[in-house]
């Protein structure tokens, strides 16, 4: 009987966790204070909700406006990936290995940033 509990428990812990891996995890952007008047022309895009889902090793970011980011895992926990948005390079960094979940995106030439947590 024990091992018939066991084992339940056992399915039921890892279907929560295949859940968790499953849903999209929501962020607000908002950009730093310190960001130029230059960073200012990506706010109305990077303003939006976004979304992370975890897939194992990866992570896919759909941002507003139908564009889909595959995240690589660079460390447990922490996804990362570069993409180009209106002809800016942005480095972005998903951190789900802590509570609040955050994210963070850099545009370097300029030192633009934009952060969100956990919506």
């Amino acid at each position: 009987m024990r091992s018939v509990i066991a084992a339940a428990l056992l399915v039921g812990m890892t279907a929560t966790f295949a859940y968790a891996q499953n849903a999209p995890i929501e962020f607000r952007m908002a950009a730093a204070d310190a960001n130029l008047a230059g960073c200012r022309s990506l706010d109305a895009q990077l303003s939006r909700v976004h979304s992370v889902t975890l897939q194992g090793d990866k992570a896919s970011l759909k941002l507003a406006g139908g564009i889909n980011e595959t995240l690589k895992q660079t460390s447990p926990g922490i996804y990362t990936t570069v993409f180009m948005l209106s002809g800016v390079r942005l480095d972005v960094v998903a951190d789900a290995s802590k509570s609040p979940r955050t994210l963070v995106v850099l545009e370097k030439n300029r030192g633009c940033r934009w952060d969100a947590t956990t919506k």
